[in-house]
């Protein structure tokens, strides 16, 4: 399903919006997290940092293909080994059924952007089912004002809507994280 307000700027614009590095830091990624997520992984901008953050590998999502390839190119001209594809939905029974054979090393999953989507608490039980036993999500999203970028106001969830859905599901908060000047983190524990 391709998320609704959810088309990607030109990539040297979606760039300057994020510390990519940074963020991943203060949202906990780090070298504990064998298998890292990132779904919606659009232009690599948190998936290519994240492979030298992590032990293990990380697993690129994205319902459009273009940004697949998008990655694909950027893999191949570097050394990075430890990264993988899936051109699907994480919400769709193909693409669970390629992630099953990681379910136990699955530590950490990104939603990173796309939690403003038509069915954000189907997404989050996905995501639910796919993570390991003790895993974590991570979810940044825009502030609730005036962005550059950003879904409208309308669908543009608040940090306590989303605690609130990610409770539904059997989350729990485990840290709340201002990322100026336009975002806002979230990590939860399963």
């Amino acid at each position: 399903m391709k998320y609704r307000e959810s088309e990607m700027p030109i990539e040297e614009l979606w760039q300057s919006f994020f510390n990519p590095v940074d963020i991943l830091k203060q949202m906990g990624v780090d070298k504990n997290i064998r298998i890292l997520i990132d779904i919606g992984c659009g232009y690599g901008t948190f998936l290519l940092p994240a492979t030298e953050l992590v032990s293990g590998n990380v697993i690129g999502i994205d319902v459009d293909e273009k940004m697949i390839e998008v990655c694909g190119n950027k893999i191949q001209d570097t050394s990075i080994s430890n990264v993988h594809l899936i051109n699907g939905d994480i919400s769709k029974e193909d693409t669970i059924e390629q992630l099953k054979k990681y379910k136990a090393e699955i530590d950490y999953i990104t939603l990173f952007n796309i939690i403003h989507c038509e069915k954000p608490l189907d997404l989050l039980q996905s995501v639910y089912d796919v993570l390991n036993k003790n895993g974590k999500i991570g979810v940044i999203h825009w502030k609730y004002e005036e962005t550059p970028r950003g879904p409208s106001m309308e669908i543009r969830p608040k940090p306590e809507t989303i605690i609130e859905w990610a409770s539904k599901v059997g989350f729990t908060l485990k840290n709340q994280i201002d990322l100026p000047p336009y975002h806002f983190g979230l990590v939860f524990v399963k």
